[in-house]
């Protein structure tokens, strides 16, 4: 027969207990030299010989968690304006209501449905994207016809998702910069004109069928 003892007796620490005591004792106070716990590849081998320890280094992460958006619709609303600078009209279209609505929407009146939040949404990152990069006259890409017939409006008033398009636009916007940069046209104090509207360089324009 097994009996258990019972009390009130404080256990006592068994040798392994103390050999890490005396091991995290060590590493905190030691004799006067202090180890950093970042710095464990050049110290360790001083130590680990004498003492059996492990220090499990966690990776550091690179992947940093997303912010969330806590940005209100007014806000989002704003941030399009601003960067983007559609017409009430545009808006209007793009989510299926009327102009008195998007007004009523700015002055917090109402607040737009989900499925509608959710496009304003998308827009207003898009506008981030291109601020981002710096991207000049970026509401001018909005209805530029670049993507078998449809622009991004077009795409984001169909439901789909626009990250490649936006990231092909940015990279084009920058390309074309970085043209006109080279070209001394920036630079140039003659008044801009519309002479490069050719047909020589745009065949099937207007001026070419006016000419022909």
């Amino acid at each position: 027969m097994y009996t258990t003892q019972t009390g009130t007796q404080p256990l006592q620490p068994s040798n392994h207990t103390k050999t890490a005591f005396f091991v995290i004792s060590t590493l905190l106070v030691g004799t006067g030299t202090a180890y950093s716990m970042d710095r464990t590849e050049e110290w360790r081998h001083h130590i680990q010989p004498r003492v059996a320890f492990v220090v499990d280094k966690v990776p550091e992460s690179t992947d940093l968690p997303a912010t969330p958006d806590v940005r209100t619709a007014v806000e989002h609303i704003d941030n399009i304006r601003s960067v983007l600078n559609p017409s009430v009209a545009d808006l209007a279209n793009l989510f299926d209501i009327s102009r008195q609505a998007i007004y009523k929407w700015l002055s917090g009146d109402s607040i737009p449905e989900p499925e509608k939040l959710d496009r304003i949404v998308k827009l207003s990152q898009i506008a981030d994207d291109f601020n981002a990069e710096k991207i000049s006259r970026a509401g001018s890409l909005l209805k530029m016809k670049t993507f078998n017939g449809r622009s991004l409006m077009d795409l984001l008033k169909a439901g789909e998702d626009c990250t490649m398009q936006v990231t092909a636009l940015i990279k084009e916007a920058k390309a074309m910069e970085v043209s006109y940069q080279r070209s001394g046209l920036a630079n140039s104090k003659a008044k801009l004109t519309s002479d490069w509207q050719s047909y020589l360089s745009i065949p099937g324009s207007s001026e070419q069928d006016s000419q022909g």
